[in-house]
């Protein structure tokens, strides 16, 4: 098997076993929490579990996109998205369109999308060339692999929030 082989199959397992736990704490969150703000300049429950979606969607786009061979290592920018991912004293803004609305939602329709944002992924990685690289503008040159990389990334950085949300609203209740 090859090192390449093995490590993608690290990453899925990895990226299985961060979605599964973010998206059971989304399930279990009682519905009076999901909208409840848990302190100021924070997002609710749903609306974090938004912005993963949006972010997941956004990515499903760029492994659709056409792409061209990598002329470096396909993983070379993991580092990178780790270490500034996982970075926890970092605040980022994130981009407009993945940005969560500022609403009332609806818990079941939340954990629809947010579940199908994840299906999407792991039938995208199975289907797609993650060696091929990609131009977007929040990444620049980037591979199919990297931006799985992020996803693996961007969703334990979001899960550390969400525990966090979720300790802080039981706190208060």
């Amino acid at each position: 098997m090859t090192t390449e082989k093995t490590n993608t199959q690290k990453l899925f397992s990895a990226l299985d076993e961060t979605w599964n736990e973010f998206f059971v704490l989304i399930c279990c969150t009682d519905e009076n929490n999901i909208n409840q703000i848990p302190f100021e300049d924070s997002w609710t429950v749903a609306q974090l579990a938004t912005h993963v979606k949006k972010s997941n969607n956004a990515i499903a786009q760029g492994l659709q996109m056409k792409g061209v061979p990598a002329n470096r290592s396909s993983d070379e920018r993991e580092e990178e998205l780790r270490n500034t991912f996982l970075d926890f004293t970092i605040k980022f803004n994130s981009p407009d369109f993945i940005v969560p609305e500022k609403k009332e939602y609806q818990k079941r329709a939340v954990v629809e999308q947010l579940e199908n944002s994840i299906e999407q992924l792991k039938q995208l990685r199975q289907t797609t060339n993650l060696a091929q690289m990609i131009n977007l503008p929040v990444f620049g040159e980037i591979t199919k692999l990297e931006l799985l990389y992020f996803v693996l990334y961007h969703t334990q950085r979001h899960l550390r929030q969400l525990k966090n949300i979720l300790s802080i609203l039981a706190q208060k209740n």
